[in-house]
């Protein structure tokens, strides 16, 4: 699949190996910046995933055409002449697209390929995992142009290193390297190939139940957004939804069929 694009080369790339899509951002000559255009074709592909038609993948890794880039950020000429409204507009609807992407049922895994800033850090942490190159660098460098990154990065960055470390790096704009990321937990993991880890890290979590993979993921983010008592209880719900499921309880009988057969195969003392 590819999307978007006005010439030969899609700004958009999907390619399957097994259960996982790998998405690529394919704008390599711009740093695999954010237009409007990519924008788009990411807010088509989250809507898939949410839809669940068109043979869904059950894990997604996503990345940037090349070695250099992830994503520089939004694409500086998009934001040129912007008044008030229409630069709110535009901040909603990044925000709108990258939170479809974090509510998709799928486990989503940023391959941090390369550079990750402003709007680039800001996809990736709308990812559920972050797996890093050791030459990539991230940061919020909106200060630095007179902003504020407005993709989600002032609420999602303290949520994962803190709200001191945050406003260092939103306050300062400078960059951090890779190690420094998975220190502070803003990286799960880095990795000299992080596409291949991403996939192998996919594949382990797509050998369990979707449906339980898709509730967990909503749980977790339930009662990061609405606080822990409105987490604890949809938790306890979607443990429910759970109970019930073919899959669940295929596990559970699979469980105790092992049990069985280790407890017949042991030698009579």
């Amino acid at each position: 699949m590819s999307a978007g694009g006005t010439g030969t080369a899609p700004v958009l790339l999907e390619r399957r190996e097994g259960d996982t899509a790998i998405i690529t951002l394919n704008r390599p000559t711009k740093g695999n910046a954010l237009d409007h255009e990519l924008i788009s074709a990411l807010e088509e592909f989250a809507a898939r995933l949410q839809a669940s038609v068109d043979d869904p993948p059950h894990a997604v890794v996503l990345m940037g055409a090349g070695d250099r880039a992830f994503s520089a950020g939004a694409d500086i000429h998009n934001l040129v002449g912007l008044d008030e409204k229409s630069a709110t507009d535009q901040m909603l609807r990044g925000q709108a697209v990258f939170g479809m992407l974090e509510d998709a049922p799928q486990v989503v895994i940023a391959a941090v390929n390369g550079v990750a800033l402003g709007g680039g850090l800001e996809l990736a942490m709308a990812c559920d995992i972050r797996i890093a190159a050791p030459h990539a660098r991230l940061g919020q460098p909106e200060i630095t142009l007179g902003n504020l990154p407005g993709w989600g990065g002032t609420q999602r960055l303290p949520r994962l290193i803190g709200e001191g470390r945050a406003l260092e790096l939103i306050l300062t704009g400078e960059p951090i390297g890779a190690s420094e990321a998975h220190r502070l937990g803003l990286v799960n993991q880095v990795a000299d190939d992080p596409v291949s880890a991403a996939i192998a890290l996919a594949q382990r979590i797509t050998a369990h139940s979707a449906f339980a993979v898709a509730r967990a993921k909503k749980a977790v983010y339930a009662g990061m957004r609405d606080g822990i008592r409105a987490g604890l209880e949809i938790e306890a719900a979607l443990v429910g939804e759970c109970a019930v499921s073919p899959e669940q309880r295929a596990a559970v009988q699979a469980f105790f069929d092992r049990k069985k057969s280790t407890t017949t195969n042991k030698e009579p003392t």
